[in-house]
């Protein structure tokens, strides 16, 4: 067993462990009283965790935090954690999510629910009056943050430990999306709680706003996967038009990752240079079919058209928020450290790091690929040529990352 396994398993272990004993000490606290309110809540509580959303990370968000909070508030920090442990538990064993995320998951909850009760027991007014907003929204702020940021730490470190990603960068991946969603629903506990304690039937108030803010969420992150998907459909067409480039985009993207992570970036940083090398020639669909697909060298005003992908890859991403991070590494993928590229003619670090990436992935697959005028060569002589452009063409330490991961892919598969 490797040391990533063990520490998984290690981990796994420690938080079942803990957020169990806190479920049975709970247990103990159990008010008999509230036995009648018990199914009531648990079956809100499936209802909102049976329609997870997944973010464009690892991350999947749900509306249980709603009732989390709000029964906490009304009822103590026991009874939360049993209502949501017992409701978690069920919706995962309903979608058959597997044994691990039944236990992981009530346990989690468990732990962020007792950091968030200890915080709200602290904070929050000793009263018999009818509760106020006034005198509670401030305990609430702190509980609710206890509450999501020990949250997300748990799950980020799981995540971490089962897709060997660090720990920063699994956080940083869905961070603000995450931070939003809870963020926004928050409010809505404390709306709840003022509701239900005024008039318990009055809850069903809440149902139509939470549906919205779901909906709404749900339809915003559709909407951002479609638009991505089809740019890259987009391209692919782009790539298609020509038989001997088919799938050319998808390769980039892929030794883009691989010596972005044999150079050690970030996670947001690989899955940046990802997208950016799957949309990369985006712009050739604004070049003639004569000029792309010319099978001889092109004139000089030819070669002007073609250089001309570059921009307008840039400027049909441009609009889009999601590709903000990548125009740069579009704009720029074919420059040279030596300043004898374009659009620009930028030298060394002018370049973004990205675009450097992505000259020798897009350099590397052209020469490994047949083309109407010419064979494709082997990988070793196309890695010679890396190495003997580096300097001029190519930015040396991208060349010898490239070789570094392409050594590795090269043994790994001798090993397979």
């Amino acid at each position: 067993m490797n040391k990533q396994k063990c520490l998984f398993n290690l981990y796994f272990s420690l938080v079942s462990l803990i957020g169990g004993l806190i479920f049975i000490y709970a247990l103990f606290k159990f008010n008999s009283n509230l036995l009648y309110l018990y199914p009531l809540w648990i079956l809100l509580f499936v209802a909102l965790e049976m329609r997870p959303l997944s973010l464009d990370g690892k991350s999947l968000v749900t509306l249980g935090i709603v009732f989390s909070l709000a029964i906490l508030m009304i009822y103590g920090t026991w009874s939360s954690i049993i209502a949501t442990g017992i409701g978690s538990a069920v919706a995962d064993i309903i979608g058959k999510r597997g044994w691990q995320k039944v236990i992981f998951n009530s346990s989690q909850y468990s732990i962020s629910l007792l950091a968030a009760g200890t915080i709200y027991a602290k904070l929050s007014p000793v009263t018999d009056e009818v509760f106020s907003i006034s005198h509670h929204i401030i305990p609430f702020v702190f509980t609710a943050t206890a509450f999501v940021v020990v949250n997300i730490l748990l799950v980020a470190v799981i995540v971490s430990l089962s897709l060997k990603i660090a720990l920063l960068d699994v956080i940083k991946m869905d961070e603000g999306m995450v931070t939003l969603f809870l963020i926004s629903l928050a409010p809505l506990s404390l709306l709840l709680v003022v509701l239900y304690t005024s008039e318990p039937y009055s809850v069903i108030l809440i149902l139509p706003p939470l549906a919205l803010a779901y909906v709404g969420f749900e339809n915003y992150l559709k909407l951002s996967r479609q638009t991505r998907i089809t740019f890259e459909h987009l391209a692919g067409i782009v790539d298609r038009r020509d038989n001997y480039t088919s799938m050319h985009s998808a390769r980039v993207a892929a030794y883009a990752e691989q010596i972005a992570y044999a150079m050690g970036l970030s996670y947001g940083q690989v899955e940046n240079l990802s997208m950016a090398g799957r949309v990369h020639d985006l712009g050739k669909i604004g070049v003639r079919d004569s000029v792309l697909l010319k099978p001889g060298a092109l004139t000089d005003s030819e070669f002007e058209e073609m250089k001309k992908h570059t921009e307008i890859g840039y400027y049909i991403l441009q609009p889009l928020e999601m590709y903000k991070e990548v125009l740069a590494n579009v704009l720029y993928h074919h420059e040279r450290v030596d300043g004898k590229g374009y659009p620009c003619g930028l030298k060394y670090d002018a370049i973004p790091l990205g675009a450097r990436i992505l000259a020798v992935a897009d350099s590397f697959d052209a020469m490994t690929s047949d083309r109407l005028y010419r064979k494709a060569m082997s990988e070793e002589q196309a890695v010679q040529e890396l190495i003997d452009n580096q300097g001029t063409q190519f930015d040396p330490q991208v060349v010898e990352a490239f070789i570094k991961a392409w050594k590795k892919e090269k043994n790994t598969g001798r090993d397979n």
